[in-house]
């Protein structure tokens, strides 16, 4: 939620600058045009770098500089640290400027991998006055790491003491990387286009970024209209009404503004559209075949003045107040600057301890700690103490279902089984028993699952309540999905007509509601147990035994029986199945009355829209 404060007004020595994120998830939009001419028109109001993080390479070939032929690239960013330079801030006494730099050589001599070695901007190239690139090459291709991450944000903190502004030029992904760009970053710049497939592309990409801004208040989106073709009363009709109707969705977009006055606070919507359209221009295009700013080349074509109104519209945004990161101490200029006094006191402490407190014998070692530690939520991640006999396979699927609400494939059950035993062998702590053969856990080994970070989901929060509201039934600790409406986990064949729940054997299940019980078997669906209610039915097939008969009255929560391998099975589970009853002579038949089967997540809803009436 931003907070409007009185007017702002820049001067050059007032203008704090920042980082602007240029980022989508739709290729094709102008992101790398956006970042190149936005960064051209901020350096001629303060010293500018654009950084290339997409491996194409397209702002540094807009650039004239050929990626092969660079010595250093933007990789370097992830790949080590570097240091601040000493007296780069004038504003600190000069004796304790003397001091940082001191401190800060023998820091990065010592301790290259925390603090930082080397000029930072001995990897930039000059592009022109005030303006610098780090270039992209085939190296960001490499996966990046957790270090590899901490590395860039240390970095990208240590190119604010040499650089006013700072543009990033990504790559069109969702991933770690970007998503600690977005939150990094001082404003997210996201260029659409005005034709169909942007704007419903921009929907679904919305929905993550409006997902991460609410748990990151800090997180500030506009949105720019690229690459416009034509004017309003163009002549092209059907592409006409196409633009202006995604013109309208675009002025839609409003986030949450308070405005406080001497009446009061009041809580305003805002729009996060820049009221400004780039237009479609030959000149853009010229400039990139001469790998030079369009403002450079055309600096008074249409293309060059949108640009230069855009960068107002950058630089007043970046000036509006937001609540700090960290705390107003924390931000003075001596403790952000000059740590040298402050990293003097650490070592002087530092060496009291340790030559003034005798050591403590016969203490454990603390446990290492998992990255994943440090990125999850204590809540969202369970461990569980093997027994004899008790499967990892099992576990495994459970964990995938329970993070990612998702029927995964046996290589990624594999992979997450290899992920999760490497972490416990290189957490574990003195006494603990390594993991060596993943088909015999030893008995008494704990194991911590984490979300698994080679499956992915995008319906993730939207289908996690579904599943638990189904594995719920089970009277089994850990079930699992193993298939899903018109999805089947390991099978092929028929569509798949209602949602399979993995558990153990003999495993009792309960109703959802009350209603009138009705049996059913054939031989692929087994023994079978419906409860007809307000015409439909909910019914579980392949159970062992059915604790009801045709006729009898099933409350909410009774158990209606338990979990078996009758009909055609390839293990223990239940299959739910939901239908609504049929005027016609087609559906599936329970007793005298045909049901037509849907999708089972529909009475998930419904009986939740039930569940809040009461």
């Amino acid at each position: 939620m931003a907070r409007q404060g009185a007017k702002v007004f820049i001067f050059t020595d007032t203008d704090k600058g920042g980082i602007i994120h240029v980022a989508n998830i739709k290729g094709g939009v102008g992101k790398s045009t956006v970042a190149t001419s936005l960064a051209a028109a901020l350096s001629r109001k303060g010293r500018t770098l654009l950084i290339d993080l997409d491996a194409q390479g397209s702002a540094t070939h807009a650039f004239g500089k050929n990626p092969p032929d660079c010595e250093y690239t933007s990789w370097s960013l992830f790949a080590q640290r570097f240091s601040e330079a000493a007296g780069n801030h004038p504003a600190i006494p000069s004796l304790t400027n003397t001091i940082t730099g001191v401190v800060h050589k023998w820091e990065s001599r010592f301790f290259p991998a925390i603090f930082g070695t080397g000029e930072i901007t001995d990897i930039s190239v000059n592009i022109n006055t005030g303006l610098d690139l780090m270039p992209a090459n085939d190296q960001l291709f490499h996966q990046v790491s957790f270090w590899n991450l901490r590395n860039f944000l240390f970095n990208l903190n240590v190119c604010r003491s040499y650089y006013k502004y700072i543009v990033l030029d990504t790559p069109s992904v969702w991933n770690r990387l970007t998503r600690a760009l977005y939150c990094n970053s001082d404003l997210n710049l996201i260029p659409a286009t005005l034709n169909a497939l942007s704007t419903r592309s921009l929907k679904d990409y919305l929905k993550n970024v409006k997902h991460l801004a609410e748990r990151n208040p800090r997180v500030r989106i506009r949105i720019v209209k690229n690459e416009v073709f034509g004017s309003k009363r163009s002549t092209i009709k059907g592409k006409t009404r196409t633009m202006h109707e995604n013109r309208r969705f675009l002025e839609s977009l409003c986030d949450q503004v308070i405005i406080k006055g001497e009446s009061g606070t009041s809580i305003l919507p805002k729009s996060i559209l820049f009221d400004i359209e780039i237009p479609e221009s030959a000149s853009i295009r010229d400039a990139q075949d001469k790998g030079k700013p369009v403002l450079e080349v055309k600096q008074y074509s249409q293309a060059s003045k949108s640009f230069t109104e855009l960068a107002k519209r950058v630089q007043y945004v970046l000036n509006m107040h937001v609540p700090d990161r960290k705390h107003a101490l924390l931000n003075s200029p001596l403790l952000a600057h000059g740590s040298a006094a402050l990293t003097v006191l650490c070592t002087i402490g530092l060496i009291g301890l340790f030559f003034g407190n005798s050591p403590v014998r016969h203490a454990s070692a603390p446990r290492p700690i998992a990255p994943q530690q440090l990125e999850e939520a204590p809540e969202r991640i369970f461990s569980h103490t093997f027994r004899k006999g008790d499967s990892i396979y099992k576990m495994a699927k459970y964990a995938i279902c329970f993070f990612r609400a998702k029927v995964p494939s046996h290589r990624q059950v594999n992979e997450y089984i290899l992920e999760t035993v490497h972490i416990h062998n290189k957490t574990r702590i003195a006494g603990e028993e390594p993991v060596f053969n993943v088909d015999k856990i030893p008995a008494g080994t704990t194991l911590h699952f984490y979300p698994p970070a080679g499956v992915t989901n995008r319906k993730q929060g939207e289908l996690r309540p579904v599943y638990a509201y189904f594995c719920s039934l089970l009277a089994d600790s850990f079930p699992y999905i193993t298939g899903d409406w018109c999805e089947r986990g390991t099978g092929g064949g028929t569509p798949h007509y209602g949602i399979d729940v993995a558990g153990r054997m003999g495993s009792k299940i309960k109703s959802p509601i009350e209603g009138m019980a009705v049996r059913h078997g054939s031989r692929s669906a087994g023994r079978t147990l419906g409860v007809v209610k307000d015409g439909s039915i909910i019914f579980f097939s392949h159970l062992d035994t059915r604790f009801f008969k045709t006729g009898d009255r099933v409350k909410k929560g009774d158990d209606i029986g338990t979990i078996g391998m009758t009909g055609r099975t390839s293990g223990p589970h239940v299959h739910i199945g939901y239908g609504i009853a049929s005027p016609s002579a087609r559906g599936a038949r329970f007793g005298n009355q045909r049901y037509r089967l849907t999708d089972p997540k529909l009475f998930f809803y419904r009986q939740a829209y039930f569940d809040h009436q009461e």
